[in-house]
């Protein structure tokens, strides 16, 4: 069973990832970030900030999570939901789920292992999830292919190796929303559902077309996408 604490800590974790990446995005320091915290009427000084990023803090409070997320300019789920990062996560101790289970639940829309009344809810909340999955795949691939292009045109070792990183970090994510669509595709036939047709630079990764997920993997471009930092692209 999850340690509480080790969940806790989870939660937190995504939640200083997102700050981070978002501040660096929008090109603000820890200082930037306090100055439009106390600006909006709710201090968080620097040292806090720094602490939550740097993962000295084992919590976060809501009032936290809402201005920063307003701060910098994004909806406060996203803090919560690493969308087009990850799969899955814990989203209750030792309870995983989809990232999209995770956002439905979230804003509202679905409690988590609701069961479908009826064979057109089952239909609509497979093709659901299934788009939400899909749409996190074409995401990362878009920004991999944005480290690929800076890699190329880095002008000193030091970032093109920072690139080279992302990169590789961004293809293991992507390897990770393959096989979901894989899975997803396959248990929607299982269910007498017949999957979206996929598109066309994507289309490797039905099922139906392969004798096996071994076969599959070994095709599969993901699979062997992998950068090192002294490789030309």
């Amino acid at each position: 069973m999850t340690n509480p604490k080790d969940w806790q800590a989870g939660v937190t974790g995504r939640v200083a990832e997102a700050v981070r990446r978002f501040r660096e995005e929008r090109g603000m320091s820890a200082q930037d970030v306090a100055a439009a915290c106390a600006k909006l009427g709710y201090p968080i000084a620097r040292n806090v900030i720094a602490n939550l990023e740097n993962g000295r803090r084992s919590s976060v409070d809501v009032a936290e999570v809402l201005v920063l997320a307003k701060v910098l300019g994004v909806p406060p789920v996203v803090f919560l939901v690493p969308l087009g990062e990850v799969g899955e996560i814990e989203l209750l101790p030792g309870s995983m789920y989809s990232t999209g289970e995770a956002l439905q639940w979230i804003c509202g829309e679905q409690m988590p292992d609701h069961e479908p009344a009826n064979d057109l809810e089952l239909r609509f909340q497979e093709i659901r999830f299934y788009n939400e999955t899909l749409h996190g795949l074409q995401r990362t691939i878009n920004s991999s292919e944005e480290y690929r292009r800076k890699v190329a045109t880095a002008r000193d070792a030091a970032t093109r190796e920072v690139n080279v990183k992302l990169v590789n970090q961004f293809d293991e994510i992507i390897g990770d929303y393959s096989q979901d669509i894989r899975a997803r595709r396959g248990l929607m036939r299982q269910k007498g559902i017949t999957p979206p047709a996929l598109p066309p630079d994507l289309a490797y990764l039905d099922l139906s077309h392969h004798d096996d997920w071994g076969h599959l993997s070994e095709e599969t471009p993901e699979a062997s996408g992998s950068l090192a930092a002294d490789e030309e692209i």
